[in-house]
Parts: C-alpha cells; sequence; structure tokens
C-alpha cells in the first residue's frame, strides 16, 4: 500500500498596510500557488490586526525552503507560518 502525502502548505501574513493587490504581486512574482485564507489558529484579533492572508501550497520540500528564505524577510511581511488545521480559536 502506498502512504499518501498531505499538502505542503504555508501561511502567509502580509502587514497591515500592505494592499492587497500589492501582497497578490509580490505572490505572482514568486510562481507559488496561492489562494486567499489561513487557518483560525491565530485568532480573531490576529486577523484583524494584520493584513492579507494567503495559503501557499508547494510541490516539494525544496520549493517550500526557497520561498522561506526569499520572502521571509520582505518588508511587507508580517510573517509566514505552517497551518495548523487542527487548532481552532474563532
Amino acid at each position: 500500500m502506498k502512504m499518501t502525502r498531505g499538502k505542503i502548505e504555508l501561511i502567509i501574513v502580509f502587514k497591515k498596510e500592505t494592499g492587497l493587490m500589492e501582497a497578490e504581486d509580490i505572490l505572482a512574482k514568486a510562481g507559488v500557488p496561492y489562494r486567499e485564507g489561513m487557518d483560525s489558529s491565530r485568532g480573531k484579533i490576529y486577523f484583524y490586526n494584520t493584513g492579507p492572508k494567503f495559503i501557499l501550497t508547494f510541490d516539494n520540500e525544496k520549493a517550500k525552503k526557497k520561498f522561506l528564505k526569499s520572502y521571509e524577510r520582505l518588508k511587507e511581511v508580517h510573517e509566514i507560518y505552517i497551518p495548523d488545521w487542527t487548532k481552532r480559536k474563532d
């Protein structure tokens, strides 16, 4: 029996002052599949105190690490983290 792996995902959260179009431009240039949203592990206060949020999907760990190295220190980025779909704070 072949083991199946879950998706390789990250959440990227932009700073409050970063607009949606600017955030989408940054992600389009990165060439990573993304969709709007985030997990709910951070809660509502976090949601309202930060900017646009996206779920990124990667083909492999190498692509994920390359993205992190290039994008986690951008001035527009609040944080990038691994989603926890089991935690619910809302």
